[in-house]
C-alpha cells in the first residue's frame, strides 16, 4: 500500500514538473520550432529548428505524437518540439486533455501556430518601429523647440542689449529716475515718486523732480548726494539716505535704470547711514573751514540801502567766523552818483553780542543822513569790529567779505 502511494506520488510530481517546464532531467531534447529572440534594438527576431536547455512559462500543449514520443507546446515566444523519455511520454500518453495526432495533422497544428506568433511578433516587432519613430520624432521636435527657443533667446538678448546701449548713450548712471507712469486713466504723463530721506528732514515731493543725483544703491536704500551753493561761491555736499519705496522698485524707468548701470549703482557696498553721516559731517566741516580761510572775521550775508525821500536807509546782516564775540561792528560807506562824485560818507554801528558761527541783523528804517537826488551807489570802506575784550579789528576795502 505505501509503495502505491509513493509511486502515485512520484507520478504527480513528474506531471507537475512537465506542467511548468521541460529540461535535460525530464526530455530527451527540446526543439524551437520558431523562437522570437530580442535584440539590443528591442526588435523581436525569429530562429528556427534550434536546440534549447529549457522550455518554460508553457501556455499550450497542442499535440502529442505517441510513435515519437514527441510533445508539442507553445509559449509566448515560441513553438516547441520536445521528445520525452519513456516514462514521462507514459504519463503524457494517459493525458486526455492533450490531443493525440497523426503526423498530417501535427504539421497543420505547427503551421498554424507559427502563423499566430508570426503574426503577434510582427506587430510587436511594428509597434516598436513606431515607439522609436515616435521617440526620434519627439526628440527632433524637442530640439526643434529648443533650437527656436535659443535662436528667440539670442534675438532678445541682442535687442535688449541695444536698447541698453542705447539708453546708456543718453543717460548718465549717476542720475537716477524715480518717476512712475501717471495711475490716472486720463493722464498720458509721469509722476514723481515720493522720497524721504532718512538722515534729515529733506523731503521729494510728488512734483518738484523727476530724477535725483546717486551715488550708490545699497539693498533698498538709495545714496543720494546734492550740492549745496554756499557762502563766498562756495558749495559743500550734502548726503541722502531714501529708502526706495514699493511704487519706485515697481517703475518701468526705474527697472530699465538699475538694468543699464547695475554694475556702477551696486559697487559700493560700504555704503550705509552711518557712512553718509560722516560724509555729511566731513563734506560741512571742509566747507565751513574754506570760508573762514576766505573770511576770517566773518562776512556779511546780506545788505541793503536806499535814499528815498533823500534820506539814507540802511540794512545788513553779519556772520561771524571769528571765535571771539563781536561786541560792536562799525560800517563806513560812501555814496556816490553815476560818475563817482562823492555824494555823502557815513557810518553805522551795530551793537552784539554776536558769538561765532551766529548771524545778526540790523535796520535803519530812518538816519540822520541826507543825500542829494543824484546818488546812485553805495560801497563800504572799511568796518571795525570791537570784540568783547575791547580788541579791534580794522577790515579794510579788500579783507571785507559780502556774499
Amino acid at each position: 500500500m505505501k509503495k502505491t502511494i509513493i509511486l502515485l506520488f512520484t507520478l504527480s510530481l513528474a506531471l507537475l514538473s512537465y506542467a511548468e517546464s521541460f529540461n535535460v532531467a525530464n526530455s530527451k531534447l527540446r526543439i524551437a520550432i520558431v523562437q522570437y529572440v530580442i535584440d539590443n534594438q528591442g526588435f523581436y527576431q525569429k530562429q528556427s529548428n534550434v536546440s534549447v536547455d529549457i522550455v518554460d512559462n508553457i501556455e499550450y500543449k497542442y499535440a502529442y505524437d505517441k510513435k515519437k514520443k514527441d510533445l508539442y507546446v507553445t509559449t509566448p515566444y515560441g513553438n516547441f518540439r520536445i521528445s520525452l523519455d519513456d516514462e514521462l511520454a507514459k504519463q503524457i500518453k494517459k493525458d486526455k486533455t492533450i490531443p493525440q495526432l497523426k503526423s498530417e495533422e501535427i504539421e497543420n497544428m505547427i503551421s498554424l501556430h507559427n502563423a499566430s506568433l508570426a503574426e503577434k511578433f510582427a506587430a510587436l516587432n511594428l509597434a516598436r518601429e513606431k515607439h522609436i519613430s515616435d521617440s526620434i520624432n519627439e526628440v527632433r521636435e524637442q530640439e526643434r523647440i529648443a533650437r527656436e527657443k535659443a535662436r528667440r533667446d539670442s534675438i532678445e538678448k541682442v535687442n535688449k542689449e541695444r536698447a541698453l546701449n542705447s539708453y546708456r548713450a543718453q543717460h548718465n548712471w549717476h542720475w537716477l529716475p524715480i518717476k512712475t507712469k501717471s495711475k490716472y486713466s486720463y493722464s498720458s504723463g509721469t509722476s514723481t515718486v515720493p522720497l524721504e530721506c532718512a538722515l534729515c528732514d529733506k523731503k521729494i515731493s510728488s512734483y518738484s523732480t523727476d530724477s535725483i543725483y546717486v551715488a550708490a544703491i545699497n539693498n533698498d536704500t538709495i545714496f543720494s548726494v546734492e550740492n549745496i551753493d554756499g557762502l563766498l561761491d562756495n558749495s559743500y555736499l550734502e548726503f541722502h539716505a531714501y529708502r526706495i519705496p514699493y511704487e519706485l522698485q515697481q517703475s518701468e524707468y526705474y527697472k530699465q535704470h538699475l538694468e543699464a548701470y547695475k554694475d556702477s549703482l551696486f559697487s559700493k557696498p560700504d555704503y550705509n547711514g552711518d557712512f553718509a553721516r560722516d560724509m555729511n559731517l566731513y563734506s560741512l566741516h571742509n566747507y565751513v573751514e574754506t570760508v573762514k580761510k576766505e573770511a576770517p572775521y566773518g562776512l556779511f550775508t546780506e545788505w541793503a540801502w536806499d535814499d528815498e525821500y533823500s534820506v539814507i536807509t540802511f540794512s545788513f546782516s553779519y556772520l561771524n567766523l571769528n571765535k571771539r564775540t563781536i561786541k560792536y561792528i562799525d560800517v563806513y560807506w560812501k555814496v556816490t552818483n553815476d560818475v563817482g562824485d562823492v555824494r555823502k560818507t557815513g557810518h553805522f554801528k551795530g551793537t552784539g553780542p554776536l558769538e561765532q558761527y551766529e548771524t545778526g541783523s540790523w535796520n535803519w528804517d530812518y538816519s540822520s543822513y541826507y543825500v542829494a537826488g543824484d546818488a546812485s551807489t553805495m560801497e563800504f570802506t572799511k568796518v571795525i569790529i570791537t570784540y568783547m575784550n575791547g580788541q579791534q579789528q580794522v577790515l579794510t576795502r579788500n579783507m571785507i567779505k559780502i556774499d
